[in-house]
């Protein structure tokens, strides 16, 4: 894999992006995207150093991988990819008041499919979160952000913030990290993104409000009360696009799916900005 040195990027003749990573600063040049691992611990880059090796010449379609290092000091310190053209992470794309599911599940059944492909390569992604997947204008989806992944002997402790507070806060379980846990977390995603709360603060009632319009909803119902219930041990769930029906087309108002409690909350968020 070919290698630069951090000394020899103009930061400043870089675009900053708008969407920044939790451990990097991302820029962009031309058709490349640059991720400089500058709030990443020492000992989480020398772990990724040696993982990006050996991932060096694997190639999955629709999924943005690494094409050459950023060294500094002889350490890894961040790496270029090619950048994908007028797009959004998929939350971000679909945080709007009114919500064509048609369109939302299509987008994430081609990221269902993608999933299966990056397993079928022997890779646990760990950080599977709708913030690590881009949606651009014309619906093309692609995952990015790879870090956190297994590949072979090489780990990772970095897990999405969603899975962080669901099974060590909520459930009070060891979090482990297989092909089942990917699908379970982009599960988690998928709930959040439909009912702007985490599966744990989600009542039952209001999860059977919106699953009676929406078909795919009432077939994850099962996945729902299982994940709910501390008392059971999580089973396999399915690909979400096994869940997906190709029957709806609904329009979700996210006006109108607010709490009560959410709704005071903006009214005072409001006159405290005013």
């Amino acid at each position: 894999m070919e290698k630069i040195r951090f000394q020899d990027i103009n930061l400043d003749a870089l675009q900053r992006l708008s969407h920044q990573g939790a451990t990097a600063s991302v820029y962009r040049y031309d058709t490349t995207c640059i991720k400089i691992l500058n709030h990443m611990c020492d000992d989480e880059r020398e772990k990724l150093y040696g993982k990006l090796l050996d991932m060096d010449g694997l190639t999955i379609d629709n999924v943005i991988l690494p094409k050459g290092l950023i060294i500094k000091d002889g350490e890894l310190f961040g790496y270029w990819m090619d950048y994908f053209p007028n797009s959004k992470c998929l939350t971000d794309r679909f945080t709007t008041q009114y919500i064509n599911t048609e369109r939302l599940f299509q987008c994430i059944v081609k990221a269902s499919y993608i999933l299966r492909e990056i397993h079928a390569s022997g890779i646990i992604c760990q950080d599977v979160s709708f913030e690590n997947i881009l949606v651009d204008v014309n619906g093309n989806v692609a995952f990015c952000d790879l870090d956190a992944c297994i590949y072979k002997e090489h780990t990772s402790s970095i897990i999405p913030r969603l899975m962080c507070n669901f099974f060590y806060d909520y459930r009070n379980e060891v979090l482990s990290a297989s092909q089942n846990m990917d699908r379970v977390a982009m599960l988690l995603s998928f709930y959040y993104l439909m009912y702007g709360e985490e599966i744990q603060y989600l009542p039952r009632r209001r999860y059977n409000r919106l699953s009676s319009d929406i078909e795919t909803l009432e077939n994850m119902k099962k996945y729902f009360c299982m994940l709910k219930n501390r008392r059971r041990s999580i089973s396999e769930v399915p690909y979400l696009d096994e869940l997906i029906s190709s029957n709806d087309n609904y329009v979700l108002d996210r006006e109108k799916q607010l709490t009560i409690t959410n709704k005071i909350y903006r009214v005072q968020t409001r006159r405290y900005n005013y």
